[in-house]
């Protein structure tokens, strides 16, 4: 929710002797999106003990606030361990590793099985036939997704192999 007089939500206040900032605050501050930060508070038990989002200082107007310095600091250490200043609209950093055709991630070991299996299939039959995803599915099980881009991704590589001959 935006701040506006009307709403009354403030962006940072001061309780005491102490800044607080809202979780709106921190997101023009750090650039990431409302999802990243909500995500951020709720895994920070899982993160090491300098790279957590600080707890919720009070609730004002079912607005959390957190400290300030608290929050400046967790953005530091975040930064010096994920490497960017800023981050994307998507909250993760751009380039290779992140799915882009020049990088490209880590395939599962699942995905890895699921492409030999089309793969084979592709060339017991000499080529794709109309289906095959669909009756790999029922054959293997999982999702019809999955045997999809399977299925795509052995094309690829059978195609290669055949213009290779």
């Amino acid at each position: 929710m935006e701040p506006t007089e009307e709403n009354d939500v403030r962006l940072r206040r001061v309780i005491g002797d102490r800044a607080v900032v809202s979780r709106a605050w921190i997101t023009r501050y750090t650039g990431a999106g409302r999802s990243t930060v909500a995500r951020w508070y709720a895994l920070r038990h899982e993160q090491p003990e300098g790279r957590r989002h600080p707890e919720r200082v009070v609730t004002v107007d079912r607005v959390d606030y957190y400290d300030q310095e608290a929050v400046e600091a967790f953005w530091a250490a975040h930064q010096k361990a994920v490497g960017t200043a800023r981050l994307g609209v998507s909250g993760r950093r751009s380039g290779p590793g992140h799915g882009e055709p020049s990088g490209g991630r880590r395939v599962s070991a699942e995905r890895a099985l699921a492409v030999e299996v089309a793969l084979a299939e592709l060339r017991r039959a000499g080529g794709y036939r109309r289906g095959l995803a669909a009756r790999l599915t029922r054959a293997h099980g999982g999702g019809a997704s999955t045997w999809e881009r399977a299925v795509n991704t052995a094309r690829t590589t059978y195609d290669a192999e055949i213009t290779e001959d």
